[in-house]
């Protein structure tokens, strides 16, 4: 549900936003779940703000009760250190408000129970954020990082791990701690979410590999008069374990053999990563050249 626009941003309730409100109510626990949702409304704004500042464009920004996406387009070309400060901006301004609750909290003796409970929120939302997996801000941290050593690709899908790690362990955690009634499910929802979001990063993982190769093949300033480099697989290997030996300096051929060491076909890097961005990443180099053929 589109609730306003800033500039270009639409601000997004999710569609389960007033059926989740209604739960919370139903629960007694609705003045809690509004100040959660004042906590990521204030780490998201933060995201999209800096996004703005650094001149990516912010389309969107969804928000749950019980956490929030801010939706980023990058201008062209990578920028690590970009993203980077990005991602930090989200914890660094949930765990600055804890701080600054804390000392109004001293202040007061005794404080309200509220504002005690914003204090915690904001304090487990900026440190909960750090965990170095997709599509939490830690994640963007580390493929920020990870980039320079391993490419966007590579940094992507283990980031991509260390978010499936997390939703498994978050969701098994949920599962045992219902059982012996000590928490409710919302970790369990929590832990699903985590998971598809970090899913949908994996989709993009073949773009960001094909836009790394050439990203790296224009700095080398290759042509296509250049060098050709040969490599030999076995037809039964996954053509997206192949592409991560392809060189940028110089044209890949694959000279595909069979089980029994004999030439099966060759394959040009064109046909190969023309299948994976058809979104054929499943495909080995035998089912390649049948298609070819």
């Amino acid at each position: 549900m589109r609730v306003a626009r800033w500039g270009a941003t639409e601000i997004i309730f999710n569609d389960y936003f007033i059926l989740l409100l209604g739960l919370y109510f139903l629960l007694g626990v609705l003045p809690q779940a509004l100040l959660l949702f004042t906590a990521v409304a204030l780490h998201e704004g933060c995201h999209a703000i800096v996004a703005y500042r650094l001149g990516w464009r912010v389309s969107s920004v969804e928000l749950f009760p019980f956490g929030g996406v801010a939706r980023l387009q990058r201008p062209t070309g990578r920028q690590p250190w970009s993203e980077a400060l990005i991602a930090l901006a989200g914890p660094a301004a949930s765990l600055g408000m804890a701080l600054i609750l804390v000392f109004v909290c001293q202040a007061l003796k005794p404080a309200p129970s509220w504002l005690l409970f914003f204090a915690r929120v904001n304090l487990i939302l900026g440190l909960f954020n750090l965990w170095p997996g997709l599509p939490l801000d830690g994640g963007r941290l580390y493929r920020a990082w990870r980039s320079q050593q391993c490419g966007w690709a590579q940094a992507t899908l283990e980031g991509v791990y260390g978010g499936w790690l997390l939703a498994i362990t978050l969701g098994l955690t949920s599962c045992l701690g219902y059982y012996l009634r000590m928490v409710d499910l919302q970790g369990l929802v929590l832990a699903l979410f985590i998971y598809y979001a970090a899913q949908g990063e994996r989709e993009a993982v073949p773009y960001m590999f094909w836009q790394d190769f050439w990203q790296r093949r224009n700095r080398n300033k290759f042509l296509m008069t250049g060098k050709a480099r040969w490599l030999v697989a076995e037809h039964n290997l996954p053509s997206t374990r192949l592409v991560r030996h392809f060189a940028a300096h110089a044209y890949n051929l694959v000279a595909v053999i069979d089980t029994e060491g004999r030439l099966a076909g060759i394959l040009t890097e064109t046909e190969i990563m023309g299948a994976i961005m058809a979104g054929r990443t499943g495909l080995t180099l035998k089912e390649i050249l049948a298609n070819k053929l």
